[in-house]
């Protein structure tokens, strides 16, 4: 792509990027759309779902070939996640292979890669080419349409944030007709014979009431989660308490394992917005495993390099972080299942779960500049890999208020 002609057609060929598609035969095509309008030898697009699979790869001449990863796409990911824009390998038969990482917010990192015809070298403006490419690439919806779908964070936050206004005017009327129902229940309780029939239905409308109660509480929950809490929290306190209620609940072969070191560091979120993320995350995990099974809790001190803190979901960016991962051993989330999640906000398939909890736990980490990453356990084993990352309050920058704006806040020693 060296003459100014190849260059134009390229260039030209940006904006299709951006046309609508919703069959994978799709990127299929764009790739090879690609390697004509640059001249390449050759192109494809390496996703990462179980292990680093081409989803597909275009040579010259449209012909489509699947399943072959190059060898370089390890090194090649170990070199873009620390940040290089574009990394370059000497192939046979070519002037060489450079890779560009592909970062859909929220989704983990993929590589577009390219060859080069024998006799024409790469530049730095066919790198810079590839580069730009992969950018656009983000947000496609033909590759949306293979890797399934990108999730804007700010979108996702402000459709929630809107929801949460809601949520929050609806508790606070459910709240006063409860009160009401439960107090004239309990009231009317004693006056009723011991054993009655109207007594245990009495009874009755008292608990359905406190449950109704529970339901206020977690829009009361979603309705708050954005607001900042400046006091420092200590993630293995919150993950002992969680563990505790949680008992209870779980099957009683459920087996918890822990592997978090007494001398981590305080994380920039105060011990209730804390508890409740890791709550929510615990409880799914717990929820997962019915009839028993593991539960593992680790937690760790990270350094996160730009396209690795783009795959999680929320406000994470470059910088030291603890990274919090919970994993079960219960079946997993099913793939048309997973496709739905964050996408359909309140999306959920527990009965009587309303779908908040993860709701509540991402406004929260977006609000904290935290983030949240959920993939499925690679074979052979099963249940789900839950990430998340949470900002040192040592290194805590000035987080966002629900309005957009920013407040600065003071490290608090403890």
């Amino acid at each position: 792509m060296s003459t100014p002609g190849t260059l134009t057609a390229a260039l030209n060929f940006v904006p299709s990027w951006w046309q609508d598609g919703a069959e994978k035969p799709t990127l299929d095509a764009q790739l090879a759309g690609l390697v004509k309008a640059c001249g390449w030898r050759g192109a494809g697009f390496v996703w990462p779902a179980e292990g680093m699979v081409a989803i597909s790869k275009a040579v010259q001449g449209a012909t489509v070939l699947e399943g072959n990863v190059p060898p370089e796409v390890p090194d090649a990911v170990r070199r873009t996640k620390a940040g290089e824009v574009t990394a370059f390998y000497s192939v046979a038969n070519s002037s060489g292979r450079v890779f560009a990482p592909v970062m859909p917010p929220g989704r983990p990192m993929g590589l577009l890669w390219a060859d080069h015809v024998t006799g024409a070298p790469w530049t730095e403006q066919d790198r810079a080419y590839l580069a730009l490419t992969a950018k656009m690439m983000e947000r496609s919806p033909a590759v949306a349409a293979a890797i399934g779908p990108v999730i804007d964070p700010e979108k996702l936050n402000q459709r929630l944030g809107d929801a949460a206004v809601i949520a929050g005017r609806m508790a606070h009327d459910f709240d006063n007709i409860l009160t009401g129902i439960i107090g004239f229940a309990d009231l009317a309780g004693p006056s009723l014979a011991a054993g009655s029939q109207a007594g245990k239905f009495v009874a009755e409308i008292s608990k359905v009431g406190q449950r109704g109660i529970v339901f206020t509480q977690q829009l009361h929950h979603l309705s708050r989660s954005a607001q900042v809490k400046p006091n420092p929290g200590a993630v293995s306190a919150a993950v002992l308490k969680e563990e505790q209620r949680l008992r209870g609940a779980a099957a009683p072969n459920t087996k918890f394992e822990k592997d978090i070191a007494p001398n981590l560091p305080s994380v920039a979120l105060e011990a209730g917005p804390l508890q409740t993320v890791l709550g929510h995350v615990l409880e799914n995990a717990v929820e997962a495993c019915p009839t028993g099974g593991v539960v593992r809790v680790s937690a760790e001190q990270v350094e996160l390099a730009e396209p690795e803190a783009r795959s999680y979901l929320g406000r994470a960016g470059a910088g030291a972080f603890l990274r919090v991962t919970v994993t079960d051993t219960g079946t997993g989330i099913k793939p048309e299942h997973r496709k739905r999640l964050f996408v359909e906000p309140f999306f959920t398939t527990k009965v009587r779960h309303r779908g908040l909890g993860l709701a509540v736990a991402y406004r929260i980490l977006f609000a904290h500049r935290g983030g949240i990453l959920i993939d499925p356990v690679p074979p052979p084993g099963t249940g789900t890999h839950v990430r998340v990352v949470l900002p040192l309050a040592a290194a805590r920058p000035p987080a966002a208020l629900a309005g957009g704006q920013a407040v600065a806040t003071t490290t608090v020693g403890g």
